[in-house]
């Protein structure tokens, strides 16, 4: 079991991840507020607890502006029959238009102290578990990540994909990428989605304890699930009183503390906005009471990459040690051989 540890990962995408269920001017002032004030507002209570998040960011917004997209194939949802990219200002950038790009974020983040981890979201935000996403539209979404990558010196390490819809690992590590998002472990998992949405608000509303997880390897990647999302206070969910999320947020810092595993918190930037500033107060708090116990030692707060990497060096040691002389017909085979051969099978798998 992995020693008490604490990984955030946040979805930052401005109005990118409504892009296919509304529009309008009170998406635009939201999209702003997160750029002018929730991202900063957030990152700070961060560095000034001396912890360190995974910010998974859209691709196309991670730019001044929206670059070439006519490489992409289109996608074809149900529910959004217009070409993917058709509220994007094409010919608009970050200060015109801050709610769809955040160049400065990128780099606001990238100079923060202490170090935070830049991950992706996508290109653009395309649901890549529905009907109508294309395994072609996954290579080139991946593949536009990587140049992206390549352009704005971010590494290809994590992802995280659009509302949890995991699909098309393979292509995800052929692209370059370690590790991503695995969906929330749950106490239980009906194979009803209705339930299972069910389940997971009444435990917010309950503050019930969450799952503690740990990573494992899927497909050759690192799988990261999650053990809980802080929701919107927007809709119903404002219902969700703020004593319940942070009820089960310490919850699951004792239960991490005392029984180890990984607690695995993610959130939206851009949920802070509603009802503001009920959430920023519950994450703030978190993020306080967490830097505590960082600081005394009773737990660490790693990002998506770390956890991963710690994860890689474990299961090489692992191997390693299960290797032993094997007696052929031409002698004993040496370990440091056999040590070789599994470095290479391990570096073919990446």
């Amino acid at each position: 079991m992995t020693q008490p540890t604490v990984v955030i990962s946040l979805d930052l995408e401005l109005i990118w991840g409504y892009i296919d269920l509304w529009y309008g001017e009170d998406l635009v002032e939201m999209g702003r507020w997160t750029h002018d004030v929730g991202v900063p507002n957030l990152l700070n209570h961060f560095t000034r607890n001396g912890l360190s998040a995974t910010w998974a960011m859209v691709g196309a917004m991670a730019r001044s502006s929206l670059p070439d997209v006519s490489g992409l194939p289109e996608v074809n949802y149900r529910h959004f029959p217009k070409p993917w990219f058709s509220n994007v200002p094409k010919e608009g950038d970050e200060s015109t238009h801050p709610e769809w790009f955040g160049a400065s974020l990128l780099e606001m983040i990238r100079n923060a102290r202490p170090k935070q981890e830049i991950g992706f979201h996508s290109f653009s935000h395309v649901l890549f578990g529905w009907p109508g996403m294309t395994r072609e539209r996954a290579i080139a979404e991946y593949r536009h990540c990587a140049q992206t990558a390549r352009e704005l010196g971010i590494p290809t390490t994590c992802f995280v994909f659009p509302r949890n819809l995991v699909a098309y690992l393979a292509d995800l590590r052929d692209a370059g990428f370690t590790c991503f998002r695995d969906v929330d472990e749950l106490p239980v998992r009906f194979a009803s989605k209705t339930l299972t949405s069910v389940e997971k608000v009444l435990a917010d509303f309950a503050g019930l304890s969450p799952r503690m997880v740990e990573p494992s390897l899927k497909e050759g990647m690192i799988s990261i699930p999650g053990s809980m999302l802080i929701r919107s206070a927007a809709g119903w969910r404002k219902y969700i009183p703020d004593s319940s999320r942070l009820r089960r947020l310490r919850k699951g810092l004792e239960r991490v503390r005392r029984s180890g595993g990984v607690f695995h918190v993610w959130l939206h930037p851009e949920d802070l906005y509603a009802e503001w500033p009920r959430l920023e107060n519950v994450v703030a708090r978190f993020l306080e009471e967490l830097g505590i116990l960082v600081r005394d030692g009773d737990l660490r707060c790693l990002t998506m990459g770390q956890l991963a990497r710690e994860f890689q060096t474990k299961l090489a040691v692992k191997q390693s040690r299960n290797l032993s002389p094997v007696h052929t017909e031409h002698g004993y085979v040496e370990r440091a051989t056999q040590e070789r051969e599994f470095g290479a099978r391990f570096t073919s798998s990446r």
